[in-house]
C-alpha cells in the first residue's frame, strides 16, 4: 500500500487551503475588524458616551434589592433582566430590562445607567440599537462580530466558519514544513526556521507571500485559539461543549443547597452565592447578576473586588433557584476535570483576558493581523491566477 506523504499529501491540502481561505475571506475580515475593536468596546463606549457611562455622583453603590426597586419605582412596566450593581469607581450602575413599547408585538430591550448613589436613570438607550451613532456604535459592532448582525443565522455562519478556520490553520502550519527533509534532521529546522522570516530583498509579491507566511507562524497559537474559542462562542450548546464531553473528562456542576429548601429574596441568593463561593476558595463578592424572565433563578457572576472582569480562567458563576435557595449550578474557574477547564478557558481566551491587559492587546492587534492575512492571501491567489492564464496565451504566440 503507498503510504501518504507530505509530498503527496500536498497538492491537495494547497488546494484546500487555497479555497478554504477564499470562502473564509470576506467573514474572516469582518471577523478580525470588528473583534479587533470589540477587545475594547466598552472603554471605547464608555469615551463616547460619558454621560451615560458616568456616575452622576459618585459613591458607594446602593445594595442591589434598593437598585431592583428604584428601577421598579421609576419604570413600572419594566422587567429586570440583568444587573452589573457593583462597578468600578465612578462608572454608573448597568441595568437591562425589557417593556412593552406602543405598537411593537415583543418588549423592547432597554439598558438603562443608574447613578449608584441614589438609583436615578441618569439615562438609558436600546441595548441592541443601530447602527452608525455614538450611542449605538460599539453595540453594532460587537452583533457584526459575532453573528454578522444575522441573530441565529448568523451565529450559525461564524460557528461554521471558525471550524473551518481552524482546521485551516492545522492545514497552513503544515504547507510550511519543507519537503523531503525528516523532522528528526537538521536540515528540517534549517529550512523551517527561514519561513519565520520576512527577506525584504525580494519581489513585491515574495514580500506579500513572506508576509502572509512568517505572520501566520509567529501568531499561529493565538490565531487557532482564537478560531476554537469562536466555535465555543457561536456554538456552544450545539456543537462546543457536546464535542468536549465525548471526548475529555468532566465534571458534573457543582451543587449545594440550604437544608430544609426555603424560599429567597435576590438580596438573600446574592449572600448565598457569596457563602458558596467562599466556601470553595475565592474571597471575592459577585457585582453583576442575570434574573431569570419568570422570577425563578438568579445568576450571580462577575465576581470581583473593583467590580472588573478578572484575569486568569475568569470569574465564578453560581445559580441560585430563588424558590428552594439552593445552588443549582455552581462553576468556579480552576476546578474540575480537563474538559471543564478547557470549556472555561475559550471566553477568556477569545477576549485577551486570560492575560489581563497585555492579553487584550494581543487579541486586538491579531484582529488586524487576520485582516491582513485575508488580503495577502487574496492577492497571492489573484497572482498565481493571472500568472496561470498567462501561459497558455504565450505559448500559443
Amino acid at each position: 500500500m503507498a503510504v501518504p506523504t507530505l509530498k503527496t499529501l500536498r497538492p491537495v491540502l494547497v488546494c484546500l487551503h487555497r479555497y478554504v481561505g477564499l470562502l473564509l475571506s470576506g467573514v474572516l475580515f469582518i471577523a478580525g475588524l470588528s473583534g479587533s475593536i470589540s477587545v475594547f468596546r466598552g472603554e471605547i463606549d464608555a469615551a463616547l458616551n460619558p454621560d451615560l457611562f458616568h456616575a452622576a455622583t459618585p459613591g458607594r453603590p446602593l445594595p442591589l434589592s434598593t437598585l431592583l426597586s428604584r428601577v421598579q419605582a421609576q419604570r413600572p412596566a419594566a422587567r429586570v433582566t440583568a444587573v452589573l450593581y457593583r462597578p468600578p469607581a465612578g462608572r454608573a450602575v448597568e441595568v437591562y430590562a425589557a417593556e412593552a413599547a406602543p405598537g411593537a408585538a415583543e418588549p423592547v430591550e432597554n439598558q438603562m445607567f443608574l447613578d449608584p448613589a441614589t438609583g436615578r436613570i441618569q439615562g438609558m438607550r436600546p441595548s441592541e440599537g443601530c447602527c452608525i451613532n455614538r450611542r449605538a456604535l460599539m453595540s453594532f459592532i460587537y452583533r457584526i462580530h459575532y453573528s454578522l448582525d444575522l441573530g441565529w443565522i448568523g451565529l450559525w455562519i461564524m460557528g461554521l466558519s471558525a471550524v473551518l478556520w481552524s482546521i485551516d490553520c492545522v492545514v497552513g502550519l503544515i504547507l510550511t514544513f519543507p519537503l523531503h527533509q525528516p523532522v528528526w534532521r537538521a536540515g528540517f529546522w534549517r529550512r523551517w526556521g527561514k519561513t519565520w522570516t520576512i527577506s525584504p530583498a525580494r519581489s513585491s509579491i515574495r514580500i506579500v507571500f513572506d508576509l502572509h507566511r512568517a505572520v501566520s507562524l509567529w501568531l499561529w497559537v493565538v490565531l487557532l485559539g482564537i478560531a476554537i474559542s469562536g466555535v465555543a462562542l457561536a456554538l456552544e450548546d450545539q456543537v462546543f461543549n457536546p464535542v468536549v464531553r465525548a471526548i475529555l473528562p468532566v465534571a458534573l456542576p457543582v451543587t449545594d443547597g440550604p437544608s430544609p429548601p426555603r424560599p429567597v429574596t435576590v438580596a438573600q441568593a446574592e449572600r448565598l452565592a457569596a457563602d458558596f463561593v467562599h466556601a470553595h476558595g475565592r474571597a471575592e463578592k459577585p457585582a453583576a447578576v442575570l434574573l431569570d424572565p419568570d422570577g425563578g433563578t438568579a445568576l450571580f457572576y462577575l465576581f470581583s473586588n473593583d467590580g472588573t472582569e478578572p484575569a486568569g480562567l475568569g470569574s465564578p458563576m453560581v445559580t441560585i433557584d430563588l424558590a428552594t435557595g439552593q445552588v443549582t449550578d455552581g462553576t468556579i474557574p480552576g476546578q474540575g476535570r480537563l474538559g471543564n477547564l478547557v470549556m472555561q478557558v475559550q471566553p477568556q481566551w477569545h477576549s485577551g483576558e486570560i492575560a489581563g491587559l497585555a492579553g487584550r492587546i494581543v487579541i486586538c492587534l491579531s484582529g488586524i493581523v487576520v485582516c491582513m492575512l485575508t488580503v495577502t492571501g487574496v492577492m497571492i491567489w489573484w497572482r498565481k491566477r493571472r500568472a496561470h492564464g498567462a501561459r497558455p496565451a504565450r505559448g500559443q504566440s
